[in-house]
């Protein structure tokens, strides 16, 4: 009999990709996949496309008392008429919501937070909030999975769970998904760029995280330096309004695109002659292994669990956080110095090829979710000794 396995998440954008993923490299034979997420059409079109049945409720990022306890309740109901062998939930709200609802429905339960809320750049004493209420949840989880040393070090520092609650796994990428070849010229033609620029890009949600406001600024002093460089920020987002501003306001509007939601990612990465990531926080940076399986030199912000896919000087360069002068500076000698990109760009795909291969990952999760059902169905059995009747005692002898 197939394992049901519920996931439950708030979040899209990053998570949603990943999960797609994950769900594409699942032992279909046997394990069954439902997922409960919040209203995103395409989220629910992608899931009901692969085979996933999908079941919506709203959740929202922020704490919203009334909202969340609605959430809890839908949710509750739902685990019970699905009747999961284990849940999986994913990000934060969805960590809390998610993990109560499987308690009070006694279903066993792992959680992943896809990067701590603990880990952003926030006050010490919101840090501190959202620790406790980690904490407090830590309770009712089997296990806490984390998706890079840094955030297992971090998990640790805000003591979140006791060691033996908590295990890395790190994220992968399809990687058979970035062996198509594109026609340079042709993506370039389409976006108005020269065949001869030099393309310098990032692939991200243009929000607070990500520091667009860092990449624009990159791109403001290299045009100045370099009339053969043309600047592409692949994604969308709430700043995304105000980043175009800035680049109006800098006079570089006909040196930068910004290409909006896309599903057409490895597309635009295909003609990048330099890859960014200029995050102020990240848990992992998933984008950095998709970077090497296309075969891109790397810069990217030195925080978080960066450092754990790029090793600085092997297979890309690390810049301190919002270090403007230093990527410039780095993106100018990358470009001057074909031996040192093809250095990053070999070691690269050597690391994406032994470290960060989603069937690695799919595979190691289903072995926590087969331990984890295991032992649960172990705990949970009773040997009864049936009682025999007078009658059928005396029919026996």
């Amino acid at each position: 009999m197939k394992k049901k396995i519920l996931h439950i998440t708030q979040s899209n954008g990053g998570v949603e990709e990943y999960l797609k993923m994950f769900f594409a490299n699942m032992d279909n034979e046997h394990f069954e996949t439902e997922i409960i997420c919040p209203n995103y059409p395409s989220m629910i079109e992608n899931m009901e496309n692969m085979g996933i049945k999908v079941h919506v409720v709203d959740m929202k990022r922020e704490i919203e008392l009334i909202a969340d306890l609605k959430a809890y309740i839908k949710i509750k109901k739902y685990i019970k008429s699905i009747k999961p062998d284990i849940i999986h939930v994913h990000s934060s709200k969805a960590g809390v919501i998610g993990r109560l609802a499987a308690r009070r429905c006694k279903v066993p339960c792992v959680y992943n937070s896809h990067g701590w809320a603990f880990s952003m750049e926030v006050s010490e004493k919101k840090k501190k909030v959202y620790a406790s209420i980690e904490r407090i949840c830590a309770n009712f989880s089997v296990k806490i999975i984390n998706i890079s040393d840094d955030e297992k070090k971090l998990a640790t520092k805000y003591k979140v769970a006791e060691e033996n609650k908590m295990m890395t796994i790190y994220n992968g990428i399809d990687l058979n998904k970035y062996n198509r070849r594109y026609n340079r010229n042709d993506v370039l033609s389409k976006l108005n760029i020269p065949e001869n620029a030099f393309v310098i890009g990032m692939v991200g949600r243009i929000t607070e995280q990500k520091s667009p406001q860092t990449f624009i600024n990159i791109a403001e002093k290299i045009s100045s330096l370099d009339e053969n460089a043309y600047f592409i920020l692949v994604g969308d987002g709430e700043l995304k309004k105000e980043i175009q501003e800035r680049v109006e306001k800098k006079l570089i509007k006909d040196k930068v695109v910004i290409t909006g939601w896309t599903n057409e990612v490895a597309k635009y990465v295909s003609i990048f002659d330099i890859a960014l990531l200029t995050s102020k926080w990240e848990g992992f940076g998933l984008v950095l292994a998709e970077y090497m399986a296309m075969g891109k030199p790397i810069i990217a912000s030195k925080v978080g669990g960066i450092p754990n896919v790029v090793q600085d000087g092997f297979n890309g360069k690390l810049i301190e956080n919002n270090n403007v002068d230093d990527y410039v500076n780095h993106i100018v000698k990358l470009k001057n110095d074909i031996y040192l990109r093809e250095k990053y760009i070999a070691n690269g795909y050597e690391v994406v090829n032994n470290k960060f291969n989603i069937q690695r990952v799919v595979k190691e999760h289903q072995d926590l979710y087969l331990e984890i059902i295991n032992q649960n169905d172990k705990e949970n059995k009773t040997v009864k000794i049936p009682i025999k009747t007078a009658s059928q005692q005396s029919n026996i002898l």
